[in-house]
């Protein structure tokens, strides 16, 4: 039964008793966390008080699990892996980009506006692993699994999200005699 009481984090209440526990120590979880040993014992504490039960028997030579700490301690540590897991993955959101980047794009575009800066851009994304997919006929961007798709012309219409890059003039040429031939 939770107890009504002063306000506690819960999560670095938990985040304590598991290193105690791991650590087999107020003072050696207190190191490995960078705090006082104080800090670690109050978080402990403020905890069992939460949950109204011992976790920790505490003697001056050891500190070993209780039942309810047995019990916790199981749940408590994938509590506090789910949660270190959660917090790397929102934390890479914000680090740099990385993974792989696949891009569709016509042959043309590509030697003209595109390999010339690609070193550059591995140089300033180096986690970024690029593959061109260099061609001329449009390729299904869901089945082909691709990331970005650069189109010369107009759109149809589409569920895809889509920005101009650039204005884009055709120009037809012929010879004179090849239109008097031709039409």
């Amino acid at each position: 039964m939770l107890r009504k009481g002063r306000d506690m984090d819960v999560f670095a209440g938990i985040k304590a008793f598991v290193a105690v526990a791991d650590k087999g120590g107020f003072a050696k979880a207190a190191r490995g966390a960078g705090a006082a040993t104080s800090s670690i014992m109050r978080q402990v504490d403020a905890l069992e008080e939460h949950l109204g039960t011992t976790l920790l028997n505490r003697s001056t030579r050891s500190v070993t699990l209780t039942p309810a700490g047995e019990a916790y301690y199981a749940q408590a540590v994938r509590i506090v892996s789910d949660l270190d897991e959660a917090n790397r993955s929102v934390s890479e959101l914000h680090g740099p980009p990385r993974g792989l980047l696949r891009v569709s794009l016509p042959v043309a575009f590509a030697r003209l506006h595109v390999a010339p800066i690609v070193p550059e851009f591995i140089k300033s994304y180096p986690g970024i692993e690029l593959e061109l997919l260099m061609t001329d006929s449009f390729v299904n961007l869901v089945e082909d699994r691709v990331d970005l798709a650069i189109r010369i012309g107009s759109l149809e219409s589409s569920s895809l999200i889509a920005r101009r890059l650039a204005p884009h003039r055709r120009l037809l040429c012929a010879s004179p005699e090849y239109i008097r031939t031709h039409g």
